[in-house]
């Protein structure tokens, strides 16, 4: 269960980095986190056929970040959008796939 725990988190102007409690090291690029932001609202919707309301963002900072629990982070973007609660265990799990948040 410590793989899914953070121990560290930062960032920089492409990148959030994760660092976790079993010592992994993880970096995911800002622009991706935004893009596929997980909140209804940038998914479209809760239907099937929604379509993501992010495609056009071509540039994004964070602003803040907050844990929220154990469980996950909440990312204050410049966009001032805030909605999207990124699961830690989405987020480990993206960086064990190799591929970027999302995909």
């Amino acid at each position: 269960m410590l793989d899914q725990i953070p121990d560290t988190i930062k960032n920089d102007e492409k990148n959030l980095y994760i660092k976790w409690k079993d010592g992994k090291e993880c970096a995911y690029e800002l622009l991706m986190l935004r893009k596929y932001c997980p909140c209804a609202e940038c998914r479209g919707g809760h239907d099937a056929n929604s379509v993501r309301t992010t495609d056009d963002i071509t540039e994004i900072a964070v602003a803040d970040t907050k844990k929220i629990g154990r469980y996950a982070l909440s990312i204050v973007w410049s966009d001032q959008h805030e909605h999207g609660i990124y699961t830690f265990e989405d987020l480990r799990t993206a960086c064990e796939s190799g591929k970027p948040y999302g995909e």
